[in-house]
């Protein structure tokens, strides 16, 4: 019988824990909440008071010494220190970083926790093995509201930052890799605000081979060669405002650009032409960071090796420009019937809106008969220097009169007709 006592007990302490970590884990009105399922039972929680609990002296005392399995890998909790601890996970695969369901995969990530004289979490990180580590600083302020977490990385050798990732870059053994490194994160919760500044100095790539596409002839099935006039006047100019503005200003990279691709912001991109190019001949489709890192190596080297004008050169024979057409001239003649060299300011500002999606945005056209007008708009208004706006046909009179014409071209395609009465709305 006194089993069944003790067992009754235990139970009723039991339940009267629960009952009590709940009544703790209670939101008040107006503060960072979320719901917990247990199967068919739900109930909201305090993240603040969660935050508080998990990162409490007791509950870190407890877990001393322990491996604790988590969505990252196993995490090991020792002590650093009078009520300070070091959280160590080895190896760890950190998600929500970067491209969606992408798992940012580290040998080693170290942080310390402590908490400073107002109660508030700080500490330590380091990234990577030992002794070339990526370290920094962070602390975090929590309210009844939000957790705001902030992090400063220590200057650091680029070289370093590209060794956490050696195991998916093939390149790196081989390249040469120069220069200094740090960056700013703020991250806001609930919110998911994140702000991202990195910063570089010097950096510098050698040895990965592009100098050898100095005199390559791209290779591109096309039906005929690019005219002696090149690409004209109008179409590098409005791939420039569709697809980097900062073409002429950047080293192959743009870091305003990156901070806001890594800052919870996946309508943007942060691909320079240089790292489009990178990717047509050298890292290919696939998705992931590990391809926009070997991206970044190529495009370093690439706009230092090649300089602008050959980068554009390559990037308009190569670029795919929807329903397998390969190239500027391809898409010209195929889409408009002209040569790439005679197309108006308009015209080139349709192909280069296409850029971001060009098979989305042909079958758009194919389905409606309309042409994407906003953004068109959007590409011309970004063109320098500004073309004059196409003036609206005469009324009664044919639309197609707002594009000019080539004295031997055929009779304009239906996308002309389509865009001079978008542009003439």
């Amino acid at each position: 019988m006194w089993i069944t006592g003790v067992l009754a007990a235990l139970l009723l302490a039991l339940l009267v824990g629960g009952w009590a970590m709940l009544r703790l884990l209670r939101p008040v009105d107006g503060e960072w909440a979320q719901t917990l399922h247990i199967g068919p039972w739900q109930r909201a929680i305090s993240m603040p008071a969660v935050i508080r609990l998990a990162t409490h002296p007791v509950m870190l005392r407890v877990l001393e010494g322990r491996t604790v399995r988590t969505p990252f890998g196993r995490v090991a909790i020792a002590p650093d220190g009078p009520d300070a601890w070091r959280a160590t996970c080895a190896p760890c695969a950190l998600r929500g970083i970067g491209l969606p369901g992408d798992a940012v995969r580290l040998t080693r990530l170290v942080v310390t926790l402590a908490r400073d004289a107002d109660m508030n979490l700080q500490g330590d990180f380091a990234l990577g093995e030992p002794a070339h580590a990526v370290r920094g600083r962070w602390r975090a302020v929590l309210t009844p509201q939000r957790l705001e977490l902030n992090v400063q990385g220590d200057v650091t050798p680029i070289a370093d930052a590209f060794a956490l990732f050696a195991s998916t870059i093939p390149e790196l053994p081989h390249a040469q890799v120069d220069g200094l490194m740090r960056f700013d994160l703020r991250l806001r919760l609930p919110e998911r605000t994140l702000e991202f500044r990195p910063r570089l100095d010097g950096f510098r790539v050698a040895g990965l081979g592009t100098e050898a596409l100095l005199n390559a002839a791209p290779n591109c099935n096309t039906d005929g060669a690019v005219p002696a006039g090149g690409f004209g006047t109008w179409l590098p100019r409005a791939v420039i405002a569709a697809e980097d503005q900062r073409f002429h200003e950047h080293t192959g990279y743009d870091l305003d650009e990156i901070g806001h691709a890594l800052s919870f912001e996946p309508q943007r991109g942060a691909s320079t032409l240089s790292q489009q190019l990178a990717r047509l001949v050298y890292t290919g489709g696939a998705r992931g960071h590990a391809r926009k890192l070997r991206e970044l190596l190529y495009a370093v080297e690439l706009d230092r090796t090649l300089g602008k004008a050959r980068v554009m050169h390559l990037y308009l024979s190569l670029v795919p420009w929807g329903q397998g057409r390969c190239g500027a001239h391809a898409a010209a003649a195929q889409l408009l019937h002209k040569r790439v060299d005679k197309l108006t300011p308009a015209e080139a500002a349709w192909l280069a809106s296409l850029l971001h999606n060009p098979d989305l945005e042909l079958a758009r056209f194919d389905a409606r008969g309309e042409v994407n007008a906003a953004r068109v708009r959007w590409v011309l208004s970004q063109m320098r220097p500004v073309p004059r706006t196409p003036k609206p046909p005469a009324r009664g009179g044919n639309a197609t009169r707002a594009v000019p014409e080539d004295a031997t071209a055929a009779p304009p395609a239906p996308i002309q007709q389509a865009l001079a009465l978008a542009l003439a709305r």
